[in-house]
């Protein structure tokens, strides 16, 4: 245990690492208030902004959540109206809330690409005359509406902050082996077979605690932010509402507590998998410089193989890269086949920590 403890203060202590994580948490954090500052509602002719936006939104949608029905979304028409003011410079609609916008998009034939290319809604279509009713007739399951724009914000947030942590998990754990080797430290570590198996054995448990607690830090920081302003409903409504819109596409179809699930675990599996290639190339390497660079280079090689080969056919394997793993919008590509980059990054890790362990008795043994 002591020398689990003194393997993780080497790796937690230093002052970069200390440093980035602070950096990362602030940058997550002032993301996030960017994310917020941006959100606009328009109740009874007044315009609310930011935070107090949120809240607005999320007060006028307690009255209409649950199951949506044609007589709802009439209700929400006489109460609110539909969006029809354009102001010059602006994308969108400016009177706007989070149900009139809803039933604009889903339930009328407006639409804005821009101030000068717009048309108000000239009617209210019903339910099963939309994307909708399609959605109900191939689930068989009634549409659920919530105030779910925290959970679009949330995952927003969570790819962006998992980037980032993978890029705290190559720089500190990439020096795990490849400092021993740049200092010469090898000769003076232990050489009884229990102490050899032992200094492996809690360097591989403390470099996956590292990342672990990075990726916990990470998803715990926005779950936490995204509830306290947003609130954690939208969790009984399909992944194409909250992550733009809803389609009658098996991608777009999914419960959001399921997508949510997936998400996070493929996430977390990236995270340790990337930890497990770092430490495999620490032990390949004789200085940290050299095991930064080989693991930023095969953590960010798939990215320029995607663009060439994308995700279909053999590309289908690329989707088990921790770099696209952390990414959640690549999720739709693999929603079908999401437990086979899961599996294979499983694999990853245990072929990994085992070539560690190998390649480390052989630097032990070598210097006996």
């Amino acid at each position: 245990m002591e020398l689990y403890r003194m393997e993780l203060y080497k790796l937690c202590f230093r002052k970069f690492f200390i440093v980035l994580s602070v950096v990362i948490a602030g940058i997550l954090i002032l993301t996030f208030g960017i994310q917020v500052m941006d959100e606009e509602a328009t109740v009874d002719g007044i315009t609310y902004t930011g935070y107090e936006a949120v809240q607005v939104n999320r007060r006028i949608t307690e009255e209409f959540k649950g199951v949506l029905t044609d007589e709802k979304i009439q209700q929400i028409v006489e109460k609110y109206g539909l969006p029809k003011k354009v102001e010059e410079g602006w994308g969108y609609f400016r009177d706007a809330n989070f149900l009139n916008e809803f039933v604009m998009n889903y339930q009328t034939d407006a639409y804005i690409y821009d101030w000068n290319d717009y048309r108000a809604a000239s009617v209210v279509y019903r339910m099963v005359e939309t994307d909708l009713g399609k959605v109900m007739e191939l689930t068989g399951e009634e549409i659920v509406l919530e105030y779910y724009k925290g959970w679009r914000v949330f995952f927003t947030i969570l790819q962006f902050g998992m980037i980032l942590g993978s890029i705290l998990v190559i720089l500190t754990i990439s020096p795990l082996f490849a400092n021993e080797s740049q200092i010469n430290m090898l000769p003076l570590l232990f050489t009884t077979k229990e102490g050899l198996e032992r200094d492996i054995t809690v360097k591989i448990q403390a470099a996956f605690t590292v990342s672990f607690g990075i990726w916990l830090g990470i998803f715990l920081l926005d779950l936490l932010l995204c509830g306290i302003v947003y609130g954690f409903d939208g969790l009984a409504c399909y992944n194409g509402m909250v992550l733009g819109y809803l389609l009658p596409w098996p991608e777009r179809m999914i419960p959001l507590s399921n997508y949510m699930m997936m998400v996070v675990l493929l996430c977390f599996l990236g995270v340790l998998s990337l930890c497990a290639i770092t430490m495999c190339i620490s032990s390949h390497c004789k200085t940290t410089f050299h095991a930064v660079s080989a693991t930023a280079i095969c953590w960010g090689a798939p990215i320029l193989i995607q663009l060439f080969s994308g995700f279909s056919g053999i590309g289908k394997l690329l989707t088990a890269a921790p770099v696209f793993m952390v990414i959640s919008e690549a999720f739709d590509d693999c929603y079908d086949f999401w437990l086979m980059p899961a599996g294979i990054a499983v694999l990853v890790m245990l072929f990994c920590v085992c070539r560690v362990r190998w390649r480390y008795r052989i630097l032990i043994n070598a210097c006996q």
